[in-house]
């Protein structure tokens, strides 16, 4: 009777087990099919803060002589969103090759489910929302000098804003940024001791109740920008002399000075006959003029002498090339020609 007993203990520890096992199987069966079907899993959500970059005078460390002019650049973006669009882009034309691969057979179906699958829960990143009609995204940004210690204060150099954003909103995405453009004019810069400088700037949106919902708040930095400033010498080699014209060029071309800038990139020239900085400046003042046909031919010249000094170049002058040929486009289309926007 005992052995029976344990007999029919056994059974029952049987029994429970096929039992939980049957209930712990997922409910995947359909018309038969014997495929798991997996349960939903949802995609991680990224609210990005905006990245921003500065640059003075196109560059992220430089030297100037005491009152060279500047002009300082200020982008915005949403880096984690250009960096998902980028990826998707790529999961598309990967998941084109893997479904390909399935049809013929060269990849098992399933495998190539999961997979995909598996790609379609990559993060979904949000859009940045900057500004309202009242306090405009631009009212937000500030430009501090970092100390030697890590501390930061205002600068304190008068910035004079090149051209007002037309946006007062804006959203960032993988294809929209904002940029801002401010400008050292040559009698601030004279002003302005000899020495060494970190310039930062930031986004400062205080989380005070004061701006809408769905519109970001908070701060971010950009990486500074490492300036020397020195004493102008008596006597400049050329070298130096070229750099100094180019650096008046560019910021006359950003002030829309244009004789002016086309006076000191002429004077580049004079100095280097070979100064392909000085042509895309000339390039630029006569595209910004609306002189296609005379943009066009120094963007050609220049393209044709980057060749010369670089025949074995890795990369190729992506600016000329895209000028020469958004120009080319311009012309050959019978419509008015008016000036383009810089």
């Amino acid at each position: 009777m005992r052995k029976l007993w344990w007999v029919g203990a056994i059974v029952l520890v049987v029994l429970l087990g096929v039992f939980i096992h049957w209930r712990r199987k997922p409910a995947e069966t359909f018309s038969g099919s014997t495929t798991p079907v997996a349960r939903a899993a949802t995609r991680r959500h990224i609210d990005p803060p905006p990245a921003i970059s500065l640059q003075i005078n196109r560059a992220n460390e430089l030297t100037l002589y005491r009152g060279t002019p500047m002009v300082i650049t200020v982008s915005i973006v949403n880096h984690r969103a250009m960096i998902a669009d980028a990826q998707e882009k790529s999961n598309r034309v990967y998941i084109e090759q893997l479904r390909s691969a399935a049809d013929h057979g060269e990849l098992p179906r399933e495998r190539v489910d999961a997979q995909i699958a598996r790609m379609d829960l990559a993060p979904e990143v949000s859009s940045i929302n900057l500004g309202e009609d009242t306090a405009p995204w631009h009212s937000f940004l500030h430009l501090s000098e970092r100390l030697p210690d890590g501390t930061k204060r205002p600068l304190a150099w008068a910035t004079k804003v090149v051209q007002p954003p037309a946006a007062k909103r804006v959203t960032l995405d993988a294809n929209t940024s904002a940029e801002l453009t401010l400008a050292i004019e040559p009698p601030v810069a004279s002003q302005i001791a000899a020495g060494d400088y970190e310039v930062v700037a930031a986004l400062d949106v205080p989380a005070n109740g004061s701006m809408k919902s769905g519109t970001w708040t908070g701060q971010s930095w950009s990486e500074p920008v490492k300036l020397t400033v020195q004493e102008k010498p008596a006597r400049l080699t050329a070298g130096d002399a070229e750099k100094l014209d180019l650096h008046f060029a560019n910021y006359f071309y950003e002030v829309a000075n244009f004789p002016e800038a086309t006076r000191q990139a002429q004077a580049a020239l004079a100095t280097n006959p070979k100064s392909i900085s000085a042509d895309i400046v000339l390039g630029e003042i006569k595209r910004a003029q609306g002189d296609l046909a005379g943009a066009l031919e120094v963007f050609q010249k220049a393209t044709v002498e980057f060749y010369k000094q670089n025949p074995h170049a890795y990369e190729p002058p992506t600016l000329l090339l895209s000028r020469i040929s958004d120009l080319q486009e311009k012309l050959e289309d019978p419509g008015p020609k008016v000036a383009s926007s810089r």
